[in-house]
C-alpha cells in the first residue's frame, strides 16, 4: 500500500510539473497572439489611411497616351 501511494504522489507530482511548463507555453503563445493581433491592426489603419490618402486604385487609372 505504501508502495502505490509514493508512486501516485510521484506521478502527480511529475503531472503538476508539466501542467506548470504546459501554462508557461499558452502565456507565451497569447502574448504573440496578442502582439501579432496588435501589429495586423495597426497595418489595417495604415492600409486603409493609404487608401484614403488620395491615391487612384490601378484599376480606375486610365492608361497613358501611347497605349
Amino acid at each position: 500500500m505504501e508502495t502505490r501511494l509514493v508512486n501516485l504522489e510521484t506521478k502527480l507530482s511529475f503531472q503538476e510539473e508539466t501542467i506548470s511548463q504546459l501554462n508557461e507555453v499558452v502565456i507565451t503563445q497569447q502574448r504573440t497572439i496578442d502582439e501579432l493581433s496588435y501589429k495586423i491592426e495597426k497595418l489595417s489603419k495604415t492600409i486603409n489611411t493609404l487608401r484614403d490618402s488620395g491615391v487612384i486604385d490601378i484599376s480606375l487609372e486610365t492608361p497613358p497616351p501611347h497605349y
